[in-house]
């Protein structure tokens, strides 16, 4: 039964998304599809990819025990048919071969009938097989079998979302291990302290039982260091390996094997060299990785690139210790290019926030002015103004004497500048004869200033100063200038370099802003001239329409009641012939009443605008519905906010909300609650009024929702179908948006939004209707 399906369906939804653990959710799922299908035995295979192998995870029967286990590499039974060609297998008992290849799964249900192997699979990745067997003879229809399909997909996206997981974890655990080891070796610089570190940090991370570093001089032979931890073989299972040639493979070399010991057990060990700069060469080793129960497996691909990275901050930390004299003598310029980089950092996340040109331009002057940013005492952005051949001044800004450490550099960059310096008026021709601005654009090169240029602007007093171009696709599209004219303080070469790393960075940002900027423009016009262009066929063919009716229908319509009334008052009430005409009456007004609303559809009714008030529309509106909401027992709650005038037509809105009102009422025909809320929406583009109409009438069914602004079309056997399609076209008209929120069993919300005032339609001699603001697209409903 649907009902059933429906149920089953809902709780293997339910499952999956639950918080439980992997394999619960893999065991519920395969246990509630065998009992939904009423199937003796469903097994889950997964896919081991490296041994190319389906092994058994999961039996309906229970737990799989260890001397379980079951396996069918690909091509193999119906298992491995189904997995190496992603295609449904049946197999009955009775077909040659079929016992044979599918042994194992004699034991777990002798004198079995009936296989069936379904793919758990998506789009892209084989996950395993799942397998239902029967001692009856089955075929799985196509509801089965669709139902098994959807089963699959869900246990695809368990065991994607387990390897998502899984993958998550071993890259936050490679993360912490950089972290450890990141931690370990700048913890310091004794070498004693620092070899225990390294082996210990090292063995942990791999979870390895023991890890041994040794290193020798390669000129002589002599052991310089050699540290260990944990259980280690005998050295000679750590030898050096030599240092790879220039140009030679990709990968560097590596020793990975297995030893047996006196008991027969194995042993697993990973060798990877250690590449110093100088005359010293070195091996770091691991031993016997191992698992949670405590066994040990050989090390895998991920373990040693992880001891390949290990290897390189190692051997960068020995070499700091070895040379700590060198180190202390470049410690202050590696502390500045640290913060430089860290500030570079910050300033790069808060510029890839926005697309905003403005905001964009405010982050960068703030990163460029703060102490813990570049810390120059002013920065200006100029622009070029292809179209003139000119670099403007678009903005700038000094440090403020208060700002010492009051605020952190993300903190700052959440704020526009403190002291804006005016650079508007600052035009500079792009001519080599222009000095070094426009030298800057045209050779796209960065320049150090010791001396005040002629021909600058006059607000640039400085006599030292760097300039750096804004350069995208070898094009300069501006310059930045900075000075520490405040302070006085020298400019060295080092933040200049810094300053263009920020440079190229902020290029490219707000060329992004450029190009987004130009791409939403043209949006908004390719959906304002769509609509347009829509609408406008639409109402030429309901205009023609409603032309022919006009001429056609009303007038015969008006002669057909006029004598249906006449006839009405000559025949007595209790005639027989009383019933035909009073349909014939009522038949009449429901077709002038259609032919009205046609006309008023297709009508370009824009003549009576005027400053109105929401809330008062909706009051008077009210009032014309109030009696049939009174007889359908029916509350009206209202929640009506203060809002600014409209410029609207009042007569058209009435419209509109006289046709929410009337569905409203229609859907709760036993009663409910018309609950209507108006209140203000700020927009990027200005103050919008917002009017809420909901009901209680059980919401409208999904496979009819997209089409109820549709002209004509009505889910009641009643109407014409237009009143929802006449009210989007009257607030459309008005430059808003009417929209609709369906909640299934409870009711409906239609939204209707609509610019305030001072975004109104305004109306030139001689133009066509145009947004006073920003041009909001009418968009309809949605």
């Amino acid at each position: 039964m649907a009902s059933d399906r429906t149920a089953f369906l809902t709780q293997m939804v339910e499952i999956s998304t639950s918080t439980i653990s992997f394999g619960e959710r893999l065991s519920n799922l395969v246990h509630l599809l065998a009992r939904h299908l009423k199937v003796d035995l469903a097994l889950y295979f997964g896919l081991d990819k490296s041994k190319e192998v389906l092994g058994l995870q999961v039996s309906s029967q229970g737990p799989v025990p260890v001397s379980g286990r079951l396996e069918f590499r690909l091509g193999q039974g119906v298992v491995g048919e189904a997995a190496a060609t992603r295609q449904i297998r049946l197999a009955y008992r009775y077909q040659e071969g079929v016992v044979a290849a599918n042994a194992g799964l004699e034991r777990l249900l002798p004198e079995y009938e009936t296989l069936a192997a379904f793919p758990v699979a998506d789009d892209n990745f084989l996950y395993g097989v799942l397998l239902l067997a029967d001692h009856r003879e089955r075929t799985f229809g196509p509801a089965e079998r669709q139902t098994i399909h959807l089963v699959t997909l869900m246990l695809a996206g368990t065991v994607r979302q387990a390897l998502l997981q899984e993958d998550s974890k071993k890259r936050i655990a490679e993360l912490s291990v950089l972290f450890e080891v990141g931690k370990a070796l700048s913890a310091t610089m004794e070498l004693d302290e620092l070899l225990e570190r390294v082996v210990s940090t090292t063995a942990k991370v791999i979870s390895a039982r023991g890890a041994g570093l040794h290193i020798v001089d390669r000129a002589t032979g002599q052991t310089k260091v050699s540290s260990q931890y944990g259980q280690v073989p005998p050295a000679q299972l750590c030898p050096i390996m030599p240092v790879p040639a220039p140009g030679g493979a990709l990968e560097p070399p590596f020793i990975q094997g297995q030893t047996q010991d006196a008991e027969g057990r194995t042993h697993y060990y990973l060798i990877v060299p250690l590449t110093f700069k100088g005359h010293l060469e070195g091996s770091l080793c691991v031993f016997d990785k191992i698992t949670p129960e405590g066994e040990f497996q050989p090390f895998d691909p991920e373990n040693r690139q992880l001891l390949f990275t290990m290897a390189g901050l190692i051997v960068n930390a020995l070499e700091n210790a070895l040379t700590y004299q060198q180190v202390e003598s470049l410690a202050e310029r590696n502390e500045r290019m640290v913060r430089n980089l860290t500030a570079l950092q910050e300033i790069s996340r808060a510029l890839l926030t926005t697309v905003n040109r403005d905001r964009l331009l405010e982050i960068l002057l703030q990163g460029l002015i703060h102490p813990q940013g570049l810390g120059f005492d002013r920065a200006v952005v100029l622009m070029v103004d292809e179209a003139g051949q000119t670099l403007h001044g678009v903005k700038g800004a000094q440090r403020p004497p208060e700002e010492a450490a009051e605020l952190t550099l993300s903190e700052a960059l959440a704020r526009p500048p403190g002291r804006p310096l005016p650079v508007a008026d600052w035009q500079i021709p792009l001519r080599p004869d222009c000095g070094s601005l426009a030298l800057a654009v045209l050779q796209q090169r960065a320049f150090h200033i010791h001396q005040r240029e002629t021909g600058t602007p006059a607000a640039l007093d400085a006599q030292e100063y760097f300039i750096t171009p804004l350069v995208v696709k070898d094009r300069a599209i501006g310059v930045i200038l900075v000075d520490n004219q405040d302070s006085g303080r020298p400019l060295e070469p080092e933040p200049l370099h810094v300053l263009q790393m920020l440079a190229t960075q902020a290029a490219l940002v707000l060329e992004n802003a450029r190009l987004y900027s130009a791409i939403e423009a043209n949006n908004r016009e390719l959906m304002l001239i769509r609509e347009r262009m829509l609408e406008s066929d639409r109402l030429a063919a309901l205009s023609s329409l409603a032309s022919g009716m006009a001429h056609e229908i009303r007038n015969p319509l008006v002669s057909i009641g006029g004598f249906a009334r006449r006839i009405g008052k000559l025949v007595e009430k209790d005639s027989p012939l009383r019933g035909y005409v009073e349909v014939i009456q009522e038949e009449v007004s429901r077709l002038e009443k259609l032919l009205k609303e046609i006309l008023d559809f297709t009508g370009e009714n824009l003549s009576y605008f005027g400053d109105h008030d929401l809330d008062q529309i909706i009051e008077d509106t009210l009032v014309l519905v109030q009696r049939d909401l009174d007889a359908h027992n029916i509350k009206v709650v209202k929640e009506l906010a203060p809002l600014p005038r409209l410029h609207c037509d009042d007569r058209q809105l009435k419209q509109v909300f006289y046709n929410l009102f009337t569905n409203a009422r229609q859907a709760m025909s036993q009663g409910g609650t018309l609950t209507i809320r108006t209140y203000p929406v700020e927009r990027e583009d200005g103050l919008y009024a917002a009017a809420e109409v909901s009901d209680t009438g059980g919401g409208i069914p999904l496979e009819v929702l997209h089409n109820i602004f549709n002209p004509f079309f009505s889910t009641k056997d009643y109407g014409t179908g237009l009143g929802l399609s006449i009210a989007q076209r009257i607030v459309s008209r008005h430059y808003g948006q009417i929209e609709v929120k369906n909640e299934l069993g409870k009711g409906v919300t239609f939204i209707v939004t609509l610019p305030i005032a001072k975004y109104c339609l305004v109306k030139d001699a001689g133009r066509q209707a145009a947004p006073a603001g920003a041009l909001h697209v009418p968009t309809g409903g949605r």
